[in-house]
């Protein structure tokens, strides 16, 4: 298995490490639950470094990108960030990816952990068929990627890097110039909550994460890991690859319709995603609540009217909630608010309703 750069810090604090798409990664730290409270409540710090992050520079560095994802990357301003996903010209998801723009003429995309090399070898092979101008580097091995996320968060960076966190505006980035440290520091996350990702040099990673650590202090955070992690995102509803989408689901199945923009021109998969649109979708995916007591897991089966309608692509105990919520695919018919549907659970079918994303909002302050 490979390892990030902290790897050595996550034995140090006797993190519980598992292997995730070839990765040694920290799973949990002092608990799953304690390390979801600790990101509601106040801030989580986690190693996101297995994430593969590729540099695309140069005069068609945007037409490049433009072609590649679906998402309008030309609205971006120096200093944004934007999610989108990558199709193939059927209209299937090869990755969903977030792109920031650095520079007039240079953007770092973040790609999935699991995709890291197939999403590499993507791009070159557009890049040499049609867009000589764009330079492809893949950075992944010269940066770390810490994220921090919690209502905290905002005055840990704040201790750290001073009043320019003030500013940053979420899914905006600004390149961190330092007396120790560097890198690209934005305003994102996939917990729900505050937060923010920083893009670090290898060689700053140990301190950087030590440094995050030791501000955090007063403020009761913790490191969190990868169960932690899975649950937060689940309360938002956020996708997570290889679970509702992958290369034979569109962004129209995955209701993600959002990140294809229409009216920017040509891009891979526009096409198929279109005559999709005008021909209607067979599936969608839904946000459920259960109704009744019972945790839904990926793969259970769907009913209504007593006939299987679709399955659970992810689900679980909402600790914040206290609730059982899942997402899965069902007929688009099915997919209205308030809908009842029953789920499968161990072979009792428990009562669950549609609702509509996030399943959770964090306070605002």
């Amino acid at each position: 298995m490979d390892e990030t750069p902290l790897a050595q810090a996550h034995r140090a604090l006797n993190a519980k490490l598992v292997d995730f798409a070839g990765w040694l990664m920290p799973i949990q730290y002092t608990g799953v639950l304690e390390e979801y409270y600790a990101v509601r409540k106040a801030g989580g710090l986690f190693d996101v470094s297995h994430m593969g992050r590729i540099e695309v520079s140069g005069d068609q560095a945007e037409a490049f990108l433009q072609w590649i994802s679906t998402n309008d990357v030309s609205r971006l301003q120096k200093g944004q960030a934007q999610y989108g996903m990558v199709c193939q010209a059927s209209g299937g998801i090869l990755d969903d990816v977030f792109v920031y723009r650095t520079g007039s003429s240079t953007f770092l995309v973040c790609v999935n952990a699991s995709n890291r090399e197939k999403m590499l070898q993507w791009f070159l092979k557009h890049q040499a068929a049609k867009f000589p101008g764009a330079n492809i580097r893949d950075r992944s091995a010269e940066l770390a990627q810490i994220a921090i996320q919690g209502p905290a968060s905002k005055a840990i960076m704040q201790k750290l890097m001073g009043v320019q966190i003030e500013t940053l505006k979420p899914r905006h980035c600004l390149a961190v110039e330092d007396r120790e440290f560097s890198g690209l520091l934005s305003r994102t996350g996939y917990t729900g909550e505050l937060g923010y990702e920083w893009y670090v040099p290898v060689a700053q990673a140990a301190l950087a994460w030590d440094r995050l650590l030791k501000a955090g202090r007063e403020f009761e955070i913790k490191p969190a890991g990868l169960g932690a992690r899975d649950l937060l995102r689940l309360d938002v509803g956020y996708l997570l690859y290889g679970n509702h989408m992958d290369e034979s689901t569109s962004p129209l199945e995955a209701s993600a319709e959002w990140v294809v923009a229409w009216d920017k021109g040509e891009f891979q998969g526009h096409l198929a995603l279109g005559k999709q649109k005008k021909d209607g979708l067979t599936r969608q995916l839904a946000a459920f609540e259960m109704m009744e007591r019972g945790i839904p897991r990926h793969d259970m089966t769907i009913f209504s009217n007593d006939r299987s309608v679709g399955k659970v692509t992810s689900g679980n105990f909402s600790p914040i909630l206290q609730k059982g919520i899942a997402l899965g695919f069902v007929p688009p018919a099915l997919c209205k608010e308030g809908m009842l549907l029953e789920i499968d659970i161990r072979g009792k079918r428990v009562q669950a309703k549609i609702v509509t994303l996030p399943f959770y909002k964090r306070p605002k302050s």
